[in-house]
């Protein structure tokens, strides 16, 4: 399994990072390039993450009001449930799918730091002409790798590369800070009010987790912390973009004035439904609404009793 798992996502992770390295001369900054590639390539699917996290949370109330009204029936009750995900066009599993491609991309990364310095440059070449055996790669057959962020200079003063933690827990505190930062701009601004107990704790977790990020991960080799950076940096921007603030002017009032390009695109959606709701009440006005809807009904009600007499 070990070497299914290397041949399959590390080595060609480790293949981008020699590569990038070899027209960088920076491994920290190769890191940061491959990063960014790879957020590049997945954006559609994280765009949608995004926006069914936000749907599912403007979903709240109503899935709690049917938890109160069928809570007893769970068949009913995810009867019930699929169809108000169905009504407003939610997937309830479509904010889980990124992190099926995030979480192994994360565990290879940390695999390739902890192996990256115990491969000669013959065996990176090697690894390299396996999997793009047309691009040359200028890393000498005899020792080993730089790995030095030569940007990151306390790392770099204290004696270790990117395959060592941080001795002075700098990256995991930053990491944490912008988890705590992407982690409330995806609350919705005005939050719907429940008394759900997950969306409860699932907000709990939003203030708590980067702190177990920095207790827990805290000995993560370095560049670990570089991948996990630029990555939430990537995840903020996007958001600024897909759903704007969220939650942050709460704690960051000067947000408030300062526009982002989510509101205008939440204005044409209100508008726009505010327009489709203003046509359905005049066409429910317009003359002979009523009439046409109450021939329709007796229509109905004739052929009921007709198929009535047909059983008969």
């Amino acid at each position: 399994m070990t070497d299914i798992w290397n041949d399959v996502l590390v080595y060609p992770l480790l293949t981008l990072l020699v590569i990038a390295f070899d027209l960088i001369h920076d491994f920290g900054l190769a890191v940061v390039v491959i990063t960014v590639l790879i957020r590049l390539a997945l954006y559609p699917l994280y765009v949608r993450q995004i926006r069914s996290s936000r749907s599912m949370q403007e979903l709240a109330p109503a899935l709690n009001d049917i938890k109160k009204k069928y809570g007893n029936d769970k068949q009913r009750l995810n009867e019930e449930q699929m169809k108000l995900y169905k009504e407003r066009g939610v997937n309830p599993v479509g904010g889980c799918l990124p992190m099926v491609v995030f979480l192994p991309v994360l565990i290879a990364m940390y695999a390739a730091f902890q192996q990256a310095p115990h491969l000669d440059g013959a065996t990176l070449q090697e690894i390299v002409h396996r999997y793009l055996p047309f691009v040359p790669v200028g890393i000498p057959s005899e020792g080993h790798i730089d790995m030095t962020a030569h940007w990151l200079p306390w790392i770099e003063a204290a004696g270790r590369d990117l395959s060592q933690p941080d001795p002075f827990y700098i990256l995991p505190v930053v990491s944490a800070a912008l988890q705590l930062v992407a982690s409330v701009m995806a609350m919705p601004r005005n939050p719907p009010q429940t008394d759900d107990p997950t969306q409860r704790t699932m907000q709990s977790m939003t203030y708590t987790f980067p702190l177990l990020t920095i207790i827990l991960f805290r000995d993560f080799p370095a560049g670990v912390f570089i991948y996990y950076i630029t990555t939430t940096i990537f995840q903020i921007v996007q958001q600024y973009f897909v759903m704007g603030w969220g939650q942050l002017p709460r704690w960051l009032p000067f947000l408030r004035t300062i526009p982002t390009p989510a509101d205008r695109a939440m204005r044409q959606r209100e508008a726009a439904a505010v327009r489709e709701a203003e046509a359905d009440m005049e066409a429910a006005e317009a003359p002979g609404a009523q009439r046409r809807d109450g021939e329709g009904r007796r229509n109905g009600n004739g052929q009921r009793r007709r198929r009535r007499r047909a059983r008969r």
